[in-house]
């Protein structure tokens, strides 16, 4: 829990646009998950039936962090769209699987959730030494540089245009 605030606040405050963003719908989520968890909680306990309210928290912030992936210019939302599709199929495993133990679900479901926190952490920290290495560093697609839509390297972008 501190561990997930901490990387929540630490990005909210130093990331830039991607990781604010998602930053805020792990926030929405950690809190929505709390409170659909009272409201659907299930009469056969903790994790013995599917786990509507962390299905569907989870269903949302996989859309949100799918979206920043296909236009966001990072890696990183990437990698933790496909933590979050693992965490989903962890919730297909109960009903394919109805006598797997509930810890064993708990564990299925819950073990995305702390590489996805230290993703957010190293994502924040990377874009910090952009920053400072480069002065900016560009978060979405369509900010890109036209002359590096169009192929120009890294490289090519840092050298003067050639005057003709």
């Amino acid at each position: 829990m501190g561990l997930w605030l901490a990387s929540t606040v630490y990005a909210a405050v130093r990331g830039g646009s991607p990781e604010r963003i998602v930053a805020g719908a792990q926030l929405c989520a950690g809190l929505l998950t709390n409170i659909l968890g009272v409201l659907l909680r299930p009469v056969e306990g903790d994790y013995a039936s599917v786990e509507v309210g962390v299905l569907v928290t989870d269903l949302a912030l996989f859309g949100v962090i799918t979206a920043i992936a296909l236009t966001s210019t990072r890696f990183w939302p990437m990698l933790q769209a496909s933590m979050m599709g693992c965490d989903l199929l962890g919730h297909l495993a109960k009903p394919l699987g109805p006598d797997i133990l509930p810890k064993a679900y708990y564990a299925t479901v819950a073990v995305w959730g702390y590489p996805m926190v230290i993703l957010l952490i190293v994502a924040t920290w990377r874009h910090r030494v952009r920053l400072r290495r480069y002065g900016v560093d560009y978060a979405w697609a369509w900010n890109l540089p036209r002359r590096y839509r169009d192929g120009w390297s890294v490289n090519e972008l840092a050298r003067p245009l050639p005057q003709s």
